[in-house]
């Protein structure tokens, strides 16, 4: 069997699923890796008990703050990753956001690029996303070259009643950027009704109304016959060339024991704030560039649990 691409993504999540998409008509042969499985589609997708309590949805993980263990959470080992609970709240980032910031703690050194050359980015994200959003309305909004792609959603009435009240005070209240698959105004998608919903931030969207990274995502990029999907393939290591600087193989070991090795030309690192993290942190203190870049057991435990 060949395990040889030209482009290895890890993580189906909000950078790695977007990515896919991006990739996907380029023809180049792409293998896209995530750790856990697709989130099933049940009745309890809306249980509080389920989510919160049971936390079914979230992996047996314990990690530690201040040498106590605990489970978090987060984060959400599935296809779409985080934004399969997320709140579908779409921001942009600020201006100043990308510049030198001086914190009570330190200083944040600027981004080696701006917002300007991501705003056109945005743009295309916002398209992909269906954010529906008012322009003009948020007095902190960065500059943009092109309206939202959908209007914004319609308040509740006890929302849109206490819109009123604030803006008959002076203040400023705006609608949020949303990332929602309406099925009307042009939109394609869903069918159903938000009002089908009793639970949202948080939970499981069953009716694939939330424009997550796995419907808007990794479901395009998987239409196209040189994109390969594996589920239930979490990456153990990533093993360098000499410089320590390429990778040269993505080492994957399931939870049946078995190891596989992956090479690509290019291997795009998308596992999370804290998997890539600690991906790159073990390139980074591996002492000898040549030997496979691996956290010991001791080390990962600290970190995630292990």
């Amino acid at each position: 069997m060949d395990n040889t691409y030209d482009i290895i993504i890890i993580g189906t999540g909000a950078g790695g699923g977007t990515m896919a998409r991006a990739l996907a008509p380029t023809g180049k042969r792409i293998l896209i890796l995530e750790k856990g499985g697709f989130v099933p589609r049940e009745i309890d997708n809306f249980d509080p008990h389920v989510n919160w309590v049971e936390k079914r949805y979230t992996p047996n993980d314990t990690w530690y703050h201040q040498d106590q263990p605990f489970r978090p959470s987060h984060p959400h080992y599935y296809v779409g990753g985080n934004t399969k609970f997320y709140g579908s709240a779409l921001f942009r980032l600020r201006e100043k956001d990308f510049e030198e910031v001086e914190h009570y703690d330190g200083l944040s050194p600027a981004w080696p690029i701006s917002y300007a050359d991501l705003e056109p980015y945005y743009a295309i994200g916002e398209k992909w996303y269906y954010v529906h959003g008012e322009d003009g309305a948020d007095p902190t909004e960065p500059q943009r070259s092109s309206p939202y792609p959908y209007e914004p959603l319609q308040h509740e009435p006890r929302i849109q009643r206490l819109n009123d009240d604030l803006a008959n005070q002076g203040l400023h209240p705006f609608p949020i950027p949303m990332g929602m698959r309406m099925g009307h105004d042009g939109e394609d998608g869903a069918t159903s009704s938000l009002d089908l919903w009793p639970q949202f931030d948080g939970y499981p969207d069953p009716y694939e109304i939330k424009a997550d990274s796995h419907i808007v995502g990794i479901r395009p990029a998987l239409t196209y016959d040189n994109v390969t999907l594996k589920t239930n393939s979490p990456v153990d290591r990533l093993v360098t060339d000499a410089s320590g600087r390429r990778i040269e193989t993505v080492v994957v070991k399931t939870d049946a024991g078995e190891t596989i090795e992956y090479a690509a030309d290019l291997v795009i690192v998308a596992a999370g704030a804290l998997g890539s993290a600690l991906l790159f942190f073990a390139i980074a203190t591996d002492p000898s560039p040549q030997r496979p870049c691996q956290l010991d057991k001791s080390s990962r435990s600290q970190l995630y649990g292990a």
